[in-house]
């Protein structure tokens, strides 16, 4: 059991020093409050409470945690050797803890080290995690300026969106041989009926009359902004979109979405990894497509149809992942990937590997699929039987085979 606040401070008192300090806060709160409903002051004094427990068993008896309007303030009585690293690892840890929720799986994790005085720990613990203590300068760090505390970008709530809206959301890339979450795919949807539905399903099933370009623009522009907001807190994390063929081939929508592009600093472009839908069943097409993109700096992925081997076309263009949709199960109680599907998928993945290539399985839907399609040599998985959309990007962090089992049983 940690110190309640007020023993902490008046021990820090007594002894008069500047105190060691770090805050979590939690992202996406928004997504799980509209999740909850009318149940949300239950579910937020659980999240709360969970969360505090979980902290304490991990802190030294004489620290504090201390529950704050969106996130937990930890007060160290003799601090690590290494604060922000020690903070960065128990925040990841919390965020392990939460994606094994349902109920907390679209939540992410922020920490931050920060130096106060004594005097001022009452006024801080006041204060929400929203609006953090400015750093004290330390020889060995710089100090941070607003521009690095800026909390990132994030989709709006659906509950706030007006019908038809398009909204940016992410999709956590699964790394199946690190086993972490190593990217996040920035997909554009379509608020219909109260849910945020895909945007390319929603138009080619008639339920939106949106333009294609109009979920490249929305996709694209967040995916710049998220990279250059993460660049700001010396972060980098590689983010995938998608262009559609049809916005690509109009001159006027080719040049602005290469103007989303070419806002970015040539560094950080390889961090935007950029594929074109609507091609994946022509692929010279679909290559010439993507040399277009090569001089703009950016990663290439190619889609392509599931357990396609043929991919000479592809030689020299650039491309880094090969992607494909994982096949809908064949009937309601799946038993996994029939035995010609994953042969296929394990040519496929040789033919990428010929290129120098990885391979993306996305829309995986149950682990006995996964687990068959790893066996085959794909690297990379999404969809709802890795982790849920989320409002902002999943930070890297380690995740299991062992972990996904356990959220999948937990949903």
């Amino acid at each position: 059991m940690t110190a309640d606040l007020k023993t902490f401070i008046r021990r820090a008192l007594t002894r008069g020093e500047r105190i060691d300090a770090g805050q979590f806060r939690l992202l996406n709160l928004d997504a799980v409050r509209e999740q909850a409903g009318d149940n949300w002051p239950s579910a937020k004094k659980k999240i709360m409470t969970a969360g505090q427990q979980f902290l304490s068993k991990r802190l030294h008896e004489d620290d504090a945690v201390i529950p704050c309007e969106e996130g937990f303030l930890v007060l160290f009585a003799s601090p690590p050797d290494e604060p922000a690293a020690f903070l960065a690892e128990l925040g990841e840890a919390l965020m392990t803890f939460f994606l094994g929720s349902p109920e907390t799986q679209s939540m992410a994790v922020e920490s931050q080290a920060s130096r106060v005085d004594a005097s001022e720990i009452s006024q801080l613990a006041a204060t929400t995690a929203t609006a953090p203590p400015t750093p004290a300068e330390k020889p060995s760090r710089p100090v941070k300026s607003e521009e690095d505390s800026r909390p990132l970008p994030r989709s709006r709530p659906v509950a706030e969106c007006e019908e038809e809206s398009v909204i940016a959301q992410y999709r956590p890339l699964w790394d199946a041989q690190r086993q972490l979450l190593a990217a996040n795919a920035c997909l554009a949807k379509i608020v219909i009926g109260g849910r945020a539905l895909e945007g390319r399903r929603a138009i080619s099933t008639r339920m939106s009359a949106a333009r294609q370009f109009d979920l490249d623009q929305c996709a694209l522009g967040a995916a710049t902004e998220m990279i250059t907001a993460l660049a700001r807190k010396q972060k980098r994390m590689t983010l995938r979109t998608a262009i559609h063929a049809s916005s690509w081939q109009d001159r006027d929508q080719r040049a602005a979405l290469t103007d989303f592009i070419e806002q970015l600093p040539q560094p950080l472009r390889k961090s935007l990894l950029v594929r074109v839908d609507g091609l994946s069943d022509q692929p010279r097409v679909q290559a010439d497509a993507l040399a277009g993109l090569a001089p703009l700096g950016v990663g290439l992925m190619a889609e392509i149809p599931f357990g396609e081997c043929e991919l000479g076309q592809f030689a020299g263009k650039g491309v880094s992942l090969f992607s494909c949709a994982c096949p809908p199960p064949t009937n309601a109680n799946s038993e996994g990937m029939m035995d010609h599907d994953a042969r296929a998928l394990n040519l496929m993945v040789k033919a990428a590997a010929e290129l120098k290539a990885a391979t993306y399985l996305h829309d995986v839907r149950d682990l006995l699929v996964l687990k068959a399609a790893m066996a085959s040599g794909v690297r990379f998985f999404s969809g709802q039987a890795v982790v849920a959309d989320r409002a902002t990007p999943a930070p890297s962090q380690s995740l299991s085979m062992v972990d996904l089992y356990r959220m999948n049983k937990a949903a």
